[in-house]
């Protein structure tokens, strides 16, 4: 594994620890149906698909 691989594997990481950071501070803040927390879930889990996708497919500047 390159140098630049494993920066991309600590910074994917660090993302994803940011993003489900996200998701306690909304499920402890507001008063959400199953559904919305499902909807939440689901757009969180696309969204770290994406920037999965984003960081795979990029180079470090």
């Amino acid at each position: 594994m390159s140098i630049q691989d494993k920066i991309k594997e600590e910074l994917l990481k660090e993302i994803n620890g940011n993003i489900d950071q996200h998701y306690d501070l909304l499920d402890q803040r507001f008063d959400l149906s199953v559904e919305q927390v499902n909807t939440l879930v689901r757009e969180l889990n696309r969204l770290k698909e994406e920037i999965y996708k984003l960081v795979s497919n990029s180079q470090l500047s």
